[in-house]
C-alpha cells in the first residue's frame, strides 16, 4: 500500500495575505502587497468620507424633523433608534477621516440617545444643539477641533446638556 500526501493550498489564507510564501521564512507573515492594497483602500475611503458624512447628516436632520414634535409613540422610538444608528455611522466615518470635531459631536449625540431616557423637552434642545453643531462643522468645513469656533460649538452643546440633564 502506497500513501500519497496531497497539499491543498488554503485559498482563504491567500486572500487575506497570510499564506506562507516561498520567499518568506516565517509562517503567518502578512503579505506586504496586501498591506499596501489595504492602505490604498483606506485612503480612498477617507476621500469619500465627507460626502458620506453629509449624506448621513442630511438623513439625521430629516429623522429629527420627523420625530421632533411627535409624542411618545412607537414610531418615535423607531425614529430614535434610527437617529442613534445615524449618529454612530457619522462618528465612525468622521473618525476614519480624522475629523475630530464631527467625531466629538456625533459620539456625544449617539451616547445621549443611547444612554438617557428621552424626555421630549430635553430632546428638543439637546439633539437640536448636536445637529446644529454638526451642520456648522460640515458646511463650514471646520477642521481644527481646538479653534475658537469649535470651542464655542462644544460649549453650546455642553450648556444644552447641563441645562436639560
Amino acid at each position: 500500500m502506497k500513501v500519497e500526501l496531497i497539499h491543498l493550498p488554503n485559498r482563504l489564507l491567500q486572500k487575506l495575505g497570510l499564506s506562507k510564501r516561498e520567499d518568506e521564512k516565517q509562517a503567518g507573515q502578512v503579505d506586504p502587497e496586501a498591506i499596501e492594497e489595504a492602505n490604498r483602500l483606506v485612503e480612498k475611503m477617507k476621500k469619500e468620507c465627507p460626502a458620506a458624512i453629509a449624506g448621513f447628516l442630511d438623513e439625521l436632520i430629516q429623522v429629527w424633523i420627523d420625530m421632533r414634535d411627535m409624542g411618545d409613540t412607537p414610531q418615535r422610538a423607531k425614529l430614535s433608534e434610527r437617529a442613534f444608528t445615524l449618529a454612530h455611522e457619522i462618528k465612525d466615518l468622521a473618525a476614519l477621516s480624522e475629523d475630530e470635531l464631527t467625531t466629538y459631536f456625533a459620539e456625544s449625540l449617539r451616547d445621549y440617545i443611547g444612554e438617557t431616557e428621552l424626555n421630549l423637552e430635553a430632546q428638543r434642545v439637546i439633539i437640536q444643539a448636536h445637529v446644529d453643531a454638526m451642520s456648522v462643522v460640515n458646511k463650514q468645513g471646520i477642521e481644527d477641533a481646538e479653534s475658537a469656533l469649535a470651542e464655542e460649538l462644544k460649549q453650546m452643546v455642553k450648556i444644552a446638556i447641563n441645562k436639560y440633564s
